[in-house]
């Protein structure tokens, strides 16, 4: 190329100058200049940037695969997608952390040609790429993934149908939900996050007991999102598991189905020596606003952690409004 012609006619002459530096025969300079294209996050360094995808020196497509990332068409996707197959490992591990960047539907054709591809590196890259974009044609086949033979595919595979929360997608989830990998069970019970109680509860009864701590967890999480009365029992019970996160999650739980019977149990948490435990403990009371709740909150008031004391008092207020709502709302009569 001439030096006195322009790469770019309507863009600033420091992107020819990037342009030109991408063409030395200096790897070093076409490495730094790839790095300075992403620096801008201007459109004008994305089709450079796709241009040093096919540089001959890896490390150059590495950082062009990096820089990728914060552009999000079908350009960039089909660039990206392509790189996920590059020789050199660095440079498809880069190529898949970008593609995990993507947010527009339009970017999921290249990827969703890829999901039947050999190598499971490439078939996780190209799952996790898919999560948030949520594009309708990626439905089916991520249906089909949960039978892949790789527990990491299921599990991005489950993702991608948590983020579509498409009901069609519900049999196949709670089914996912007993894969003997926990990982996959643990992103199953938190993609029926979005799925009505009725369908999740028995789910969720079964996932509270789950060998795994992890899935407990989750199972809990999701019990309170969807307001699954039908878990109080299975909740209380898991006040007392042997991790404090899950007891943690089963009192949010039960704080936001305003169970009563759970006031004892909860209030046992109160001497736990974890401080966590009990300001989750403290908050589920205040949320289930019972009179029955005082004497525990009470208690609460003297707690060595100051954040324990802190919520202890919202908490009360919120046991007395919601007496006081109580009584307006009694039917009067008058003698």
């Amino acid at each position: 190329m001439m030096a006195d012609q322009p790469f770019f006619e309507d863009v600033d002459a420091d992107f020819d100058d990037l342009a030109q530096r991408l063409s030395s025969a200096d790897a070093g300079l076409r490495r730094v200049a790839a790095m300075e294209l992403a620096e801008t996050a201007a459109p004008e360094a994305e089709p450079l940037l796709i241009t040093a995808l096919s540089d001959s020196e890896a490390s150059v497509r590495r950082e062009a695969a990096l820089g990728l990332e914060q552009f999000d068409g079908l350009a960039a996707a089909a660039a990206l997608a392509k790189a996920l197959l590059d020789a050199d490992a660095g440079v498809a591990q880069a190529a898949a952390q970008s593609l995990a960047e993507l947010k527009s539907p339009q970017a999921a054709p290249p990827l969703l040609a890829l999901v039947g591809h050999p190598s499971a590196e490439v078939r996780i890259a190209v799952w996790r790429g898919l999560r948030d974009l949520r594009a309708e044609p990626a439905l089916v086949p991520a249906l089909a993934a949960l039978r892949d033979f790789d527990a990491r595919v299921r599990r991005e595979a489950v993702s991608v149908l948590g983020y579509l929360k498409n009901e069609a997608a519900l049999p196949a989830l709670i089914e996912a939900s007993r894969d003997e990998d926990p990982e996959v069970r643990r992103a199953a019970v938190s993609a029926l996050a979005f799925a009505p109680q009725e369908a999740t509860t028995p789910t969720v009864l079964a996932r509270l007991s789950d060998d795994n701590w992890q899935v407990r967890e989750s199972a809990a999480v999701v019990a309170g999102r969807v307001r699954a009365a039908g878990a109080v029992r299975g909740l209380i019970d898991r006040l007392s598991d042997e991790f404090w996160q899950v007891q943690g999650k089963a009192a949010a739980a039960l704080g936001k189905l305003r169970s009563i019977e759970s006031i004892p149990a909860l209030g046992t948490l109160l001497s736990s020596p974890i401080s966590n435990l009990r300001k989750d403990a403290v908050g589920a009371l205040g949320e289930i606003g019972h009179r029955d709740a005082l004497p525990f909150l009470d208690k609460a008031l003297e707690d060595e952690d100051p954040d324990v004391r802190k919520i202890a008092r919202w908490a009360i207020g919120l046991v007395h409004a919601a007496s006081d709502a109580d009584r307006r709302e009694r039917p009067r009569f008058d003698s």
